[in-house]
């Protein structure tokens, strides 16, 4: 009886310090598991809060890149007016040009015709002298003839001396009025040589300001471009850091409930410790 009871006691000794071996082992590992869980769950909040600054990174890249895209749209629109207008300033600075050359012609012409007319009333005033000359000789001739005391020949002589003078006459003012004529038609030819001039200087700025706005266009092309690449790539980097973002929304809420679980875990093997640290007293 007495050695049954010894070994009894013996066993009731082994088993309560078997408990408290257990009871320190799950007291060790609740307090493990509450650290790994509590840094899984720091680890699980930085992951979400560096997902939300990638997401707000994302949209504002979506947005700028959206922004340039219609910008590039804009900038190409414009462009090609620039160019419309570019092709129709250079084809109404060639016609001004053309109508330049056509006036300056012209003014030649006119010019080359009022040095014909000069001259027609240079040989006009020539035949008027000439015929006033005559018209005296034929006067000095019927005073003579009257001397002479032939009245007929002196009053025809006189009549046709007359005439002539008044011939003369005539021509000289028809040679004034060429000369006039030919004046005119110099300031004529002038004017219009001068419009000539101002209408190829026209022309010249007006081919001048289509290729200013040929370069232009060109340049507002190349930005247009340039912006729908930029767009296009931010738009490719603002979905890439939504889908970066969503991973991370993942993967912090596995970290998250991860730690949740170690918590819980370590919760109750804080009270298998406790308990059995009861039962090893």
């Amino acid at each position: 009886m007495t050695n049954t009871t010894v070994d009894s006691s013996q066993s009731v000794e082994i088993s309560k310090q078997d408990l408290a071996e257990v009871a320190i082992w799950a007291d060790r590992e609740a307090k493990a598991e509450a650290l790994e869980g509590v840094e899984l769950e720091r680890a699980g909040a930085a992951t979400l809060e560096a997902a939300g600054a990638v997401a707000d990174i994302g949209t504002a890249a979506v947005a700028a890149g959206a922004s340039d895209l219609t910008r590039a749209v804009d900038t190409t629109v414009v462009a090609d007016r620039l160019s419309t207008l570019s092709g129709i300033v250079e084809t109404a600075g060639i016609n001004d040009i053309s109508q330049g050359a056509d006036l300056l012609a012209h003014s030649e012409d006119v010019e080359a015709m009022s040095a014909i007319v000069g001259l027609m009333s240079l040989g006009d005033l020539e035949r008027g002298l000439e015929i006033a000359r005559m018209a005296g000789e034929l006067s000095a001739i019927s005073d003579v003839t009257g001397a002479l005391e032939m009245p007929v020949l002196s009053a025809v002589l006189t009549d046709r001396g007359r005439r002539l003078q008044g011939i003369a006459v005539e021509v000289i003012f028809q040679a004034a009025a060429t000369r006039s004529l030919s004046h005119v038609m110099a300031a004529t030819g002038r004017t219009i040589g001068d419009m000539g001039e101002e209408e190829i200087d026209e022309g010249v700025l007006r081919m001048a300001a289509s290729e200013a706005a040929a370069q232009r266009s060109e340049e507002l092309a190349a930005a247009g471009a340039a912006y729908a690449a930029r767009g296009a790539a931010g738009v490719a980097a603002g979905l890439a850091a939504g889908d970066l973002a969503r991973q991370l929304v993942v993967e912090g809420t596995a970290q998250v409930a991860a730690g949740a679980a170690d918590m819980a875990s370590s919760e109750e093997l804080d009270d298998l410790a406790q308990s059995l640290a009861a039962r090893a007293e």
